[in-house]
């Protein structure tokens, strides 16, 4: 009975030590490129615990320009069968999030206007949020980028020390029905800004690198792939295969 019993703990240990060894070499073994069966789409594990996500490949016609990475980041095994991935594209959201404004005083004094330019060969499928002093929100909806509104409806009231400064929030949220192109972010908030209201009434809000590629990349945050194999992972529905 004795000799039973310190069998199976030295093999409970064997175990141990296996599962131990077979989670420090998991990098190296998991590590490849997969692709969603049925799609072009990749996902590529590099042996530095980084990832790539690439886009699927248009092959119809007519051919139009797309970003080659859906994103990137880092992942990690969190057990024998699942895996987490979490984007860390910094660089590229600072980028996206850049934003100028241009401000004037023309037209009527009893308005403002706001003008928002995105770069010239990108249209992002988006509504435009605004909001006044916490207090008041305005949307335009999908195309449109300019709107006039009264000041008495959406502003506070000239200040008696001649300063009127009011606090404005940009957002733009891609949460569109019908929307297909896009999957990743749903909210992107631009900017806050306290901006003298009787000084300047004509806002041009200018967004120069708010292009396909920032608006599409896909932020990741813990996000789980199950691990049905080293060669097999199941990931939004799909299995992905390893290329070999």
């Amino acid at each position: 009975m004795k000799k039973q019993i310190l069998m199976t703990i030295a093999a409970f240990f064997f175990i141990s030590c296996v599962s131990v060894n077979i989670s420090k070499s998991e990098n190296l073994v998991l590590s490849g490129i997969y692709k969603r069966l049925e799609s072009t789409e990749k996902l590529e594990l590099k042996t530095d615990s980084t990832y790539t996500l690439f886009h699927s490949e248009h092959l119809f016609t007519p051919v139009f320009e797309q970003c080659e990475i859906a994103s990137k980041g880092r992942w990690s095994v969190l057990s024998n069968d699942i895996l987490e991935l979490t984007s860390e594209d910094k660089s590229l959201k600072q980028k996206g999030f850049e934003y100028e404004i241009k401000k004037e005083n023309k037209f009527s004094e009893d308005s403002l206007y706001i003008q928002v330019n995105f770069p010239d060969d990108f249209e992002p499928p988006v509504n435009l949020r605004f909001s006044f002093n916490f207090q008041k929100e305005v949307f335009l909806e999908k195309g449109k980028t300019f709107i006039a509104l009264p000041k008495s409806k959406y502003l506070l009231g000239k200040s008696s020390n001649s300063i009127n400064k009011n606090h404005i929030s940009f957002s733009l949220n891609a949460n569109i029905s019908g929307t297909t192109i896009y999957k990743g972010r749903i909210l992107f908030d631009m900017f806050e800004e306290d901006i003298d209201t009787e000084k300047t009434n004509f806002l041009t809000v200018s967004l120069p690198n708010f292009e396909r590629c920032f608006f599409e990349f896909e932020p990741l945050n813990k996000e789980l792939i199950y691990i049905k194999s080293y060669y097999l992972l199941f990931w939004q529905g799909d299995f992905w295969k390893k290329q070999l």
